[in-house]
């Protein structure tokens, strides 16, 4: 119980900083912090499992890189079933940041409402990754989740997904009923591996934001400086 009282003093203090110093009024910000991986401190802040949780093949382990300046996602894939006549499919992995624990206002979360991108700075294999974005929804197996394109696999590289371009779905399936995400309340950002080809997988995580360009704010269009016209 102490520990509630305590969170929820400290969200009510962060809340009033934030009224003080007028946050939500200031308007266009070009980006948000949501989740880092550059630190052993970070890595507490996530979770990660694999079909080798529900009794299936697959590993999967998260540490720091060798130069321990950005998260290692790692391990291999196998789509043998478990013993288990009840599970249908394996061979999957994923890793999301850990959801805060609760205050009497209840979980804390992320309001990108103001930004148009997801943006993620990782160093993938050739594999197919999604993004996931889970959200303080009634439903709580709802995920929003988009492919994590890379275009130089086995370099760094920032990704930028529109937040609406993810599509609801539920263990994976789209749903037919799709609706718009509630951007002002995302609890957890992720990534998965669910393309069910056996053999190893990597990708490296340094940050994870919430962005907008020059040229945006939120799902708007800026008018570019004058400066910028004329050029």
């Amino acid at each position: 119980m102490f520990s509630l009282f305590r969170r929820t003093a400290v969200e009510v203090a962060e809340s009033s900083l934030k009224a003080l110093n007028m946050d939500g009024l200031r308007g266009w910000q070009k980006e948000m912090p949501m989740a880092s991986l550059t630190s052993e401190k970070d890595l507490s802040q996530w979770v990660f499992g694999s079909d080798e949780d529900i009794g299936g093949f697959s590993k999967a382990q998260l540490s720091l890189t060798p130069e321990g300046t950005a998260g290692r996602f790692h391990g291999s894939i196998s789509t043998e079933l478990p013993s288990n006549r009840e599970i249908k499919q394996s061979g999957y992995a994923a890793l999301r940041t850990r959801q805060r624990a609760q205050t009497m206002f209840g979980t804390p979360c992320w309001d990108t409402s103001l930004f148009r991108y997801l943006a993620l700075h990782v160093k993938g294999d050739e594999r197919k990754y999604f993004v996931n974005i889970q959200t303080d929804g009634v439903v709580k197996t709802d995920l929003f989740q988009h492919r994590l394109f890379l275009r130089t696999p086995g370099q760094w590289e920032t990704v930028m997904i529109p937040f609406k371009d993810f599509i609801l779905t539920n263990n994976g399936m789209i749903q037919e009923d799709q609706i718009e995400m509630f951007r002002q309340k995302v609890k957890t950002v992720g990534i998965s591996l669910m393309d069910r080809q056996e053999g190893p997988f990597e990708i490296q995580v340094d940050w994870i934001k919430a962005v907008n360009t020059e040229f945006t704010e939120g799902d708007m269009d800026r008018i570019p400086p004058k400066e910028e016209l004329s050029k």
